[in-house]
């Protein structure tokens, strides 16, 4: 058996695991994780708190890294 994992959007699901479904395929749903990491929690708080950097524009913050 093979596992193939296919990006299908919201609203074509019902009808691709339908399709699969008729020939025979088994169909398991996964959800994608949306939850930040932690990480990305810390750095969204950093912003919240005042304490992030503004640019004019990409070219200045390329320059500041």
């Amino acid at each position: 058996m093979q596992t193939l994992e296919i990006k299908v959007p919201d609203n074509k699901t019902r009808l691709v695991k339908g399709f699969l479904k008729e020939l025979g395929v088994s169909v398991k749903v996964k959800k994608e994780n949306k939850t930040p990491n932690a990480d990305t929690i810390a750095a969204m708080d950093e912003l919240k708190a005042g304490k992030g950097k503004k640019f004019k524009n990409a070219e200045e913050l390329f320059n500041s890294i």
